[in-house]
Parts: C-alpha cells; sequence; structure tokens
C-alpha cells in the first residue's frame, strides 16, 4: 500500500465483492462475513450491523469493520502503519468497546487509535482451530443428549454466563449481564445445552455462519464437571447436527489449553492465532487520541 492511504465506506452494491474479498482468509474473516450475510451494508439498527470501510483506490487490498455494537474487526494482511493510521481516522466520533482480528493487525490497529495495554479488560491471543465436519470425532460418553435450552434452564444458565464472563473477562450472545445473555442463548436458534441423565454439564453455540462455514463460540462447562471431555462433547455434538445441512468446515478458537485439548481430541487442528481485545469500558474516539 501506499504511504498516503484514504479509506472509503463500502455502499451496499459492494457487498459481493467485499465478501469475496474476505472469502480468501475464511478462518479469520468469519465476523465479518457473518455479519455481511445476516445484515447486509447500511444496517443502523441491530447491534451487529456493521459499517465496513476499504481503501479507496484500486482493488480491494484491506477491509475494517465497526459493528454498531461498538466492536472492531478487520482483515488487511498486505496493511502498512499508514492504513491503520486511516482506520484510525474513520472512527473519530465512534464508542468503540473492543476489537478482534488477526493479532498483527489487530496490534497495528491498537497502535494507531494509540490505546495503551491497560485500557483493555481482556487482551488474549488465542490458538484458533479448523475442523472438516466429515472428520468430527464423536466422544463415546453415556447417558448424554443435545437439545435446545429451555426457559426452564435459565436460572442454571445465568450462573453459567457469569462463570463465563469471570473466566475471559467479557459476556458472550451480546449480553450485558449474565441475565440478559442467558435469556439472548436460549432464544438464539443454535444455541444448544449437553444434558447428563436430568443434568446440565455445558453449553455452546454459533456465533458466525457463512456458506459452508460455522464459527464456534460460547462453549463452558461449569468448573464441577470439568475434565470429564463434555467441552469437546458439546462441541462434536453439535456439529454433528449440522451435519446434511450443506456445512462443511467450524473454526473455533479456544481460551485455554485445556479446551484445546478437548478441541483437539474431537479432531480439530490448530491453523493460527486469534486476538481478543477487550477494553475495560467504551471510549470515544477523538482526533489524536
Amino acid at each position: 500500500m501506499s504511504a498516503l492511504v484514504h479509506l472509503r465506506e463500502v455502499q451496499p452494491q459492494e457487498a459481493a465483492a467485499l465478501d469475496a474479498f474476505l472469502a480468501q482468509h475464511p478462518e479469520t474473516s468469519m465476523f465479518l462475513r457473518g455479519n455481511l450475510a445476516a445484515h447486509g451494508i447500511g444496517n443502523r439498527d441491530h447491534q451487529h450491523g456493521t459499517t465496513y470501510w476499504i481503501n479507496a483506490a484500486g482493488p480491494i487490498e484491506g477491509v475494517i469493520g465497526c459493528s454498531n455494537g461498538g466492536y472492531l474487526m478487520c482483515q488487511a494482511p498486505r496493511a502498512d502503519d499508514a492504513f491503520w493510521r486511516a482506520a484510525a481516522d474513520v472512527l473519530l466520533g465512534r464508542e468503540i468497546g473492543g476489537l478482534t482480528g488477526v493479532p498483527d493487525q489487530v496490534n497495528a490497529w491498537i497502535a494507531a487509535l494509540g490505546f495503551s495495554d491497560d485500557a483493555f479488560q481482556v487482551k488474549e491471543t488465542e490458538p484458533l482451530y479448523r475442523l472438516k465436519l466429515d472428520q468430527v470425532i464423536t466422544p463415546e460418553m453415556a447417558g448424554v443428549q443435545l437439545r435446545a435450552p429451555q426457559m426452564s434452564d435459565h436460572a442454571i444458565l445465568v450462573e453459567w454466563f457469569a462463570g463465563y464472563a469471570q473466566d475471559t473477562g467479557f459476556m458472550p450472545s451480546g449480553g450485558t449481564s449474565s441475565d440478559e445473555a442467558a435469556t439472548r442463548f436460549i432464544a438464539h436458534e443454535a444455541a444448544r445445552v449437553l444434558v447428563q441423565g436430568e443434568t446440565l454439564v455445558g453449553m455452546a453455540s454459533l456465533n458466525a455462519f457463512v456458506g459452508e462455514t460455522v464459527q464456534v463460540g460460547g462453549v463452558y462447562v461449569p468448573p464441577h464437571h470439568r475434565g470429564q471431555g463434555f467441552s469437546g462433547a458439546v462441541v462434536a455434538a453439535l456439529l454433528a447436527g449440522l451435519q446434511g445441512q450443506g456445512i462443511t468446515t467450524a473454526v473455533l478458537f479456544a481460551a485455554s489449553a485445556i479446551a484445546a485439548r478437548g478441541y483437539e481430541r474431537i479432531g480439530f487442528k490448530h491453523i493460527g492465532s486469534y486476538e481478543l481485545a477487550i477494553l475495560k469500558s467504551p471510549v470515544l474516539i477523538k482526533r489524536g487520541a
């Protein structure tokens, strides 16, 4: 990219070209592509509706996105410092809650935005995994079944989401509290819980799906049920239920070494890294910030 970079907002008629670029980097573009598929370009209402920017001149070489909820996403493997300075400039006046993406890209954007390390509640580089669904290994586990969550599960799920937030530093499912996260999880068509007998032992969901690829997220097993293979079992069962629906590939990132081993046991392969950076509190982007 040139020393002077200008970014422009993507227009609705450019959605196909935008997705074609992102599809060249499928495992690390799931949030960008998922939001595009679900909400298109120009959505200002849904929290996951996203504004996209690309380099103003020439073919697409880099993409950044900011959701209505204030989360930043990027896919710009060839970007230089000038690109990231431009990526900071287009955010003036927006309130930002965090960033996700390829680690070196996220860190370059953070530097351009002027955020210090102590501004973040969570800043982790997590291993990225991929699995072809026809290669999933389903653990042999007696008496377990996967089902959709029910309102009768709400109280337990509130506890689980509080535990998830304590473990990871953030609240999944778009919730601002464990109660809201549990409610959203129950309403999510892709959310599932693993039950052994009549006891809930784990949960998982899909947080992005595009074409033939899904991204697994929100995997949680409460502490007193850990070490028994339930994290891998709930993910394997979730993915087994997708077979025959045109889905061929799943990706996820592991929040811990224990979780990573569980995913590897069901067939996931380590293919890279993914950065998750959540600010302690939302920051309004100002000039010179």
